[in-house]
């Protein structure tokens, strides 16, 4: 009895760290019902309890304690202290502001937290704690769209689409991913259990139609698209046959279009000029001038707490965040082309060396790159990919317990394993 409600327990904690994880708080310009400082407090907490956990595993054999300290260093020491480095020595910008322009890397360390709570519960229950995440940004972003919930930001960021919302975004996007991934196998990615596949298909399909109407991010939807064609591959005949039947209500009335809000003029511009804009397009041509002026030397990133940042050097619509790969670029110059395939292969092997099953992981992360020249991979996506690396250490955790393992003397001496004949 003291097992399942200490199970319980860290299920109810698990969902309310997927809820600041995902971001479903956070204060960002698309998002309606973000709390200023959230993120910050979360990131501070999962530091802290990172310490706490490295303190009270000293001792013990944690393979895949090891290796995710090991992404995290290396992903702090490539992707923090290099770049604060080289806008020291290019602009002058003192350290401590360039680490702390470039704080998000820090996610990486939010593993700990999700992995000590999901090591305390069944490989189900993490799966309902995230799924439910998931569904909560679902129904939270369709409130939005309906008016039910309120507007907390100062201005809306995009008046052409101003029921839009980005309200855990992530957490929508990495639960269709598990949702399709889960319908194609029929079992879990975690513990190889099988799963019936209609729940999984009907929750992606209403996430897909989520992030259409409510969401009306371009980057998730195509994203989403393209994880879907990586996973089902063959299958993904089945999957337009479904989607085609669930607009088909569309096409038979026209008008329910405009009662969800749908801005068709919105998307259309998008299919004929592309998911990109003048801000991007003007701050990748600053990028690349400024790299050929500079014989591709890095120069770091810069912190609006000194001197405003880029403003004086390239205006106020400078934002290495919107450029995603070409912003790597501008931060590590030529030695971009050495880091993006060291880290990639760095990765790879981290997610590797956690399970030989990295089929989930990789095909997400290739999905991911799919919209690297929109958002960059290693410099604001720590967070999904510390996620996806937790998954792999929970499918080494919840398989070798199920299977426990020999005794050393045993294994290396396979003649000495008792007969049961």
């Amino acid at each position: 009895m003291r097992a399942v409600s200490k199970s319980g327990a860290y299920f109810i904690l698990l969902i309310f760290v997927f809820v600041l994880h995902f971001g479903i708080f956070e204060e960002t310009p698309h998002n309606p019902i973000g709390i200023l400082y959230v993120s910050e407090l979360y990131l501070v907490i999962c530091l802290a309890f990172t310490a706490v956990y490295l303190l009270a595993s000293v001792g013990k054999e944690q393979k895949d304690l090891k290796i995710l300290l090991t992404y995290c260093a290396y992903s702090s020491v490539i992707f923090i202290l290099l770049p604060a480095i080289f806008s020291n020595l290019y602009y002058g910008q003192p350290l401590i502001y360039g680490i702390i322009e470039e704080r998000r890397i820090l996610y990486c360390f939010t593993f700990s937290v999700m992995l000590y709570l999901a090591r305390n519960m069944s490989a189900a229950q993490f799966e309902k704690a995230f799924l439910f995440v998931g569904f909560m940004a679902c129904i939270l972003a369709w409130m939005f769209k309906f008016s039910v919930l309120p507007d907390l930001r100062d201005k809306v960021a995009s008046f052409d689409r101003p029921d839009r919302s980005s309200i855990g975004a992530l957490a929508q996007c990495m639960t269709y991913f598990y949702c399709i991934q889960v319908w194609n196998k029929g079992m879990s990615p975690i513990d190889g259990s099988p799963r019936s596949k209609t729940p999984y298909i009907v929750f992606a399909c209403f996430i897909l139609l989520t992030l259409v109407f409510a969401t009306q991010t371009r980057q998730l939807i195509f994203l989403s698209l393209c994880f879907t064609l990586l996973c089902l591959k063959s299958k993904s005949v089945i999957w337009i046959v479904v989607s085609g039947i669930l607009i088909s209500p569309l096409y038979l009335f026209p008008d329910l279009l405009k009662e969800l809000g749908l801005n068709l003029d919105f998307y259309a511009e998008s299919l004929e000029n592309g998911p990109s804009d003048n801000v991007r397009e003007q701050t990748i041509g600053y990028i690349f001038g400024h790299l050929h002026a500079n014989n591709w030397l890095p120069s770091g990133s810069l912190s609006l707490m000194w001197n405003n940042g880029f403003i004086p050097h390239f205006g106020e619509y400078f934002f290495l965040s919107d450029v995603g790969i070409f912003g790597t670029l501008f931060r590590f110059g030529f030695l971009a082309f050495l880091i993006i395939p060291l880290t990639l292969f760095c990765y790879y092997y981290f997610a590797k060396r956690l399970h030989p099953d990295t089929s989930f992981t990789i095909t997400a992360l290739l999905a991911y790159m799919v919209i690297w020249p929109l958002q960059g991979i290693f410099e604001y996506m720590q967070a999904t990919i510390a996620f996806l690396l937790v998954i792999q250490a929970l499918k080494a955790f919840h398989r070798n317990t199920e299977s426990p393992a020999l005794d050393p003397y045993v294994e290396e001496h396979p003649l000495m394993q008792p007969s049961f004949r």
